[in-house]
């Protein structure tokens, strides 16, 4: 069987079963379904938002509402049938996300949170005050779903009619997760920055899951209005988010099938909480039934994170043996010779042609300074890096390297100063932009996206190379681009030697594995500049020495490498230029033999003439040595 049909199997599967619940359950049973598969829509939305995109929403029912009654008003008052106007319900949610949704998303965590609380609190007051909408009263009487001879008026019929929405709405989500989009935003969840500079641009991609989670919601919000034939202003309320927001949470955050999972959940607890409080306290109210969603939130918060999604996948772990060949797959190495093949290999499909010819000057560093308060971090920094050559930062501690790095990629705004690459200023730009310049670095602390695979990791590398959006991805029009992207990722993954581990969670590779994931990642870029910073940390001496081969081959490609590292031999062995930073300040610029003898350096960083001569000679011969290998591999 294919993997593409095997990818389909569970959407047929669930076709079948939810047809075959309608046919057999209970009457009440199935009324019950009805309003699970309808906030289950919701939920998928919300679940993208929340588990892509990262992005909590506490007024998610303020969508519904714009949905419900612009369908009421469409069929009551503009007698418009019901596939035209539920298609401009949806819209309309979407617009109002939209609108609400570029000054909201620039927030993050708790802010955005409260406001989209505050939206929320703000449709419930328009409906309400609206007489045009029918004020406390909202509309009633709308006709019950009619089309293709059939009126959808019982619970059977009207859950059979919402069968094929939920699946498809979920097959849509599904490959949404699957797709370029997805894996940018998952990147996002798990480092902002470093997907920032692999080209990510990080508030786009969330207005675009924003706008397509109202569109869920809006379109829970057409079947709640020809459901219950009456809206009104209950619709808006906080009780309405919080159950959505239950069910997401219950299912699992970051999985689409744990939405739908956690919607079928909370309307079981929904229905047994209104039979169970007024037995338990006979003067219970909403209120109260509200205090019991929140408790239960709460218990699953503390006790299963994860939601019903990892306590399946716990299951699945107990149940599933591990496969002993993949399992020590990682201890499997392979010799330099077929390492450094591979490489050719890989290069072959990663290099570009369009690179500055060499000399070219490619990055214009002038008069760079960061300030903290009265604290001067980085000084009056002027660097004009040439195309093709290899630019070593060196320094002590907190001398003002990844400072620098953070400035000239856009995680930091500079206080003074101007950083051009191509020509064109990036200083105070996002990291993205000097990404689409060709810009990409790897980063002292280590910035790998945990939630997925070595490949996982260098596949989101290639957003700035792909150009599939939101909708291909959710149609599957993007399989020609995603075969590329495997391809291209793969090549970056062998260049580094990681190919046994390529299909491993990077969360299970050592510190030195992942630091060398981090490089692949880079490569996969194609970047006209790449910014190492302490590539080397965490390496073993051959992981070194493959690493230094490495980036010559990298270099002789036409890529620029500014490198920050404290192993100086390898630096001097490596570099064309050394610049030397000191207390925030340029102290010294030029070849590593005019470096290594400069007074000045060898008093603030190199140590004693004799330390600084026996740097130069280890240099010199790892330099030989490796000289001599690649030569022999020709």
């Amino acid at each position: 069987m294919s993997p593409m049909l095997r990818r389909q199997l569970p959407f047929v599967a669930l076709a079948i079963f939810l047809v075959l619940f309608a046919l057999v359950a209970p009457h009440n049973v199935v009324d019950i379904g009805v309003y699970a598969l309808i906030y289950g829509l919701a939920a998928i939305g919300l679940s993208l938002l929340m588990g892509l995109a990262g992005q909590v929403s506490l007024g998610h029912a303020a969508f519904i509402a714009v949905g419900a009654y612009t369908q009421a008003v469409l069929v009551s008052k503009a007698n418009l049938p019901f596939l035209v106007a539920a298609p401009i319900a949806v819209v309309a949610s979407m617009i109002v996300a939209l609108i609400v949704g570029l000054p909201l998303l620039r927030l993050r965590g708790h802010f955005l949170a409260l406001a989209t609380l505050g939206l929320g609190i703000i449709i419930g007051v328009i409906v309400t005050e609206s007489e045009a909408l029918g004020s406390t009263s909202g509309l009633y009487g709308l006709p019950s779903l009619a089309f293709g001879g059939r009126t959808y008026d019982t619970a059977q019929e009207y859950f059979l009619l919402l069968t094929p929405v939920i699946v498809i709405g979920m097959w849509l989500a599904v490959n949404l997760v699957k797709s370029r989009t997805g894996r940018a935003l998952s990147a996002v969840n798990d480092s902002e920055v470093a997907a920032e500079c692999l080209g990510v641009d990080t508030f786009a991609l969330r207005l675009r899951v924003f706008v397509l989670s109202a569109g869920y919601a809006g379109l829970a919000g057409v079947f709640y209005a020809h459901w219950l034939t009456i809206v009104n202003p209950s619709v808006t309320h906080f009780e309405v988010s919080v159950k959505i927001l239950l069910m997401v949470v219950l299912g699992g955050l970051g999985t689409v099938w744990g939405a739908l999972i956690g919607a079928v959940a909370v309307q079981v607890l929904d229905e047994g909480l209104r039979a169970l409080l007024p037995v338990i306290i006979p003067s219970a109210k909403g209120e109260v039934q509200l205090i019991g969603f929140g408790v239960i939130l709460v218990l699953v918060i503390i006790l299963m994170p994860g939601g019903l999604a990892q306590l399946w996948s716990r299951v699945r772990a107990k149940l599933t043996k591990p496969d002993p060949a993949k399992h020590g797959a990682h201890e499997h190495e392979i010799s330099q010779a077929e390492q450094r093949e591979l490489l050719d290999k890989s290069l072959g499909i990663l290099a570009r042609t369009d690179h500055e010819p060499v000399g070219t000057s490619i990055l214009q560093i002038e008069g760079l300074t960061k300030r903290y308060g009265g604290v001067t971090a980085l000084d009056n920094l002027s660097l004009d890096i040439k195309a093709g050559e290899i630019v070593a930062l060196i320094g002590p501690n907190g001398a003002g390297k990844t400072t620098a790095f953070n400035m000239i990629t856009g995680v930091l705004p500079p206080t003074e100063g101007s950083v051009k690459l191509h020509g064109k200023e990036v200083a105070g730009q996002l990291p993205h932009v000097a990404a689409n310049l060709g810009a990409t670095r790897t980063f002292q602390n280590l910035q790998t996206f945990k939630s997925t695979t070595v490949l996982g990791n260098v596949k989101v590398a290639r957003h700035l190379r792909s150009k599939a959006g939101l909708l291909r991805g959710m149609v599957m029009a993007d399989r020609a681009e995603e075969r590329h992207i495997e391809t291209t990722a793969q090549a970056a993954v062998d260049a580094m030697a990681l190919t046994a581990l390529a299909d491993h969670p990077i969360a299970d590779l050592a510190f030195g594995k992942q630091r060398q994931v981090e490089v692949a990642r880079a490569l996969a870029l194609e970047p006209s500049l790449l910014l190492l910073d302490e590539p080397m940390a965490g390496l073993s001496g051959p992981e070194r020495d493959s690493l230094s081969w490495l980036l010559r081959k990298v270099k002789a490609t036409g890529v620029t490498i500014v490198l920050v590292e404290h192993d100086v031999a390898a630096v001097m062995a490596l570099a064309d230029r050394v610049a030397v930073l000191d207390d925030g300040k340029l102290i010294s610029l030029g070849t590593p033999a005019e470096v290594t003898n400069d007074p000045v350096v060898i008093a603030a960083y190199l140590g004693t003439d004799d330390e600084a001569e026996a740097t130069v000679e280890k240099a010199a011969a790892a330099h030989a040595v490796d000289s001599a290998s690649e030569g022999g591999t020709r």
